[in-house]
């Protein structure tokens, strides 16, 4: 029994979000034909649908050679269904619709069990039970700390007024205190709480356990991540609660169901029973040290692209080409065909995107005098951040997505321009004469 419950937890959710997307094309298409041209109720033409869905699959299910007592379940539960149709049609119109989701619920499950193709999706529903139910839970349970707190708020207002009130410091501290501790509970606490618990029932349930050198940090921080966002659309939906209609709610959920695609990415991570310790901390300070490239980028673009595009070319040879010089008995090694070719490129590529960049920047950039100084303002990169900028995002944050925007555009345009100058060297100094080569 407690197996079943947590199921039902944890496919609820999934199973409305498919039956929603299931019922929206065809609530569309009879929205297109007038009511007068309706042989009956909009509800009724739907209901019908289902029933005949319903009833065409289970004759294609007596075919499957699986248990009978799944196949009498089945028909049983859709006897029962249509009973239930029609009492909410003569006494509960307006209730109707929970019948038809029920139907739907039916219908989805079954496909979902006994169709092959639908094989790895129920697997990772099976493997992920578990997980779910705590997504599930946790949701639930904030959605309905919101509304506790809100209606709390709003019948004591005045005394939560005369309470700041009677504190010995100001509003605006008070203002501060508050936005600090809620952004830490809502971003840090809660997220990070949401996260943790769903990895680990997730490794509890499929007898997942770590092994030495090994660790779990990147699932972990993908957990967070991906509560961060399910706790965003949440409070964005909170916040536009009296506009939402019915096409922004499906919105919603819709980028809601994205999270439960974002969870598989967290489960392969677990399923290889961790990542290599030193290999995770390696990436992580690439990515660090990546941030703080991209960060000097915005700040200071010109001086550091006129510092890499004279010196790194130049340097990288001795960086990478020499670091067996440095490990203990490396100079007994030394560099491969593969790790020739590999320095060329990298020198080809760093030059040309440097180089690309470089072209860029200095088309868009132009010198003004202001206040008696001249002042180099990028007019490309202005323009790129009017377009990512909004009143809810800051102009340093901006900028960096806009020079990272621009560096990658750098190095695809390098890529192409790499591939067309090492063509046309081969071409003139090794495939039309053997003089330079042999």
């Amino acid at each position: 029994m407690k197996k079943i419950l947590s199921y039902v937890i944890a496919l609820v959710p999934i199973l409305l979000l498919i039956s929603l997307l299931f019922l929206l094309p065809i609530v569309f298409l009879i929205s297109l034909v007038p009511n007068n041209y309706l042989p009956t109720s909009p509800i009724w033409i739907i209901e019908g649908l289902i029933g005949i869905l319903i009833l065409g699959y289970g004759i294609r299910l007596n075919r499957f050679p699986i248990n009978l007592k799944a196949k009498k379940v089945y028909w049983a539960m859709f006897i029962l269904s249509i009973i239930i149709a029609t009492i909410l049609a003569l006494y509960f119109k307006n209730l109707l619709i929970i019948s038809i989701f029920c139907q739907l619920f039916l219908l989805i499950t079954y496909v979902l069990i006994f169709e092959q193709r639908f094989t790895g999706f129920k697997t990772y529903l099976q493997r992920s039970r578990s997980a779910l139910v705590v997504f599930n839970l946790f949701d639930t349970f904030f959605v309905l700390l919101y509304y506790f707190l809100k209606y709390i708020i709003r019948n004591n207002k005045d005394k939560i007024d005369n309470f700041l009130n009677e504190l010995p410091i100001t509003y605006v501290t008070i203002e501060w205190i508050f936005i600090i501790l809620s952004m830490s509970v809502l971003f840090i606490l809660l997220p990070a709480f949401r996260g943790y618990l769903s990895v680990w029932f997730y490794k509890k349930q499929n007898g997942i356990h770590k092994q030495s050198g090994r660790v779990f940090w990147n699932s972990n921080i993908t957990a967070y991540g991906v509560s961060i966002m399910s706790l965003c659309l949440y409070i964005s939906m909170f916040f536009r609660i009296s506009s939402l209609n019915d096409s922004r709610a499906l919105v919603y959920l819709m980028l809601m169901s994205f999270t439960v695609y974002f969870w598989t990415i967290v489960c392969e991570g677990i399923d290889r029973r961790g990542e290599d310790k030193e290999k995770v901390l390696s990436n992580w300070a690439l990515i660090g040290l990546l941030s703080i490239f991209l960060i000097l980028l915005d700040q200071i673009e010109s001086d550091l692209i006129g510092i890499l595009t004279w010196f790194l070319p130049m340097l990288l040879p001795t960086f990478i080409g020499k670091v067996n010089s440095i490990i203990p008995k490396g100079y007994s090694k030394s560099p491969t065909p593969f790790m020739k070719k590999h320095l060329y490129w990298l020198q080809m590529m760093s030059f040309n995107t440097l180089f690309i960049f470089n072209i860029i920047s200095s088309i868009s950039t132009k010198q003004l005098i202001k206040n008696e100084k001249i002042e180099q303002i990028n007019e490309l990169k202005i323009f790129l951040i009017s377009l990512f900028d909004s009143e809810s995002s800051s102009n340093f944050a901006s900028g960096v997505l806009v020079s990272s925007t621009m560096l990658l555009i750098s190095i695809a345009v390098a890529y192409g321009l790499s591939k067309l100058i090492v063509y046309l060297i081969r071409r003139y100094y090794i495939e039309a004469s053997n003089r330079y080569f042999n």
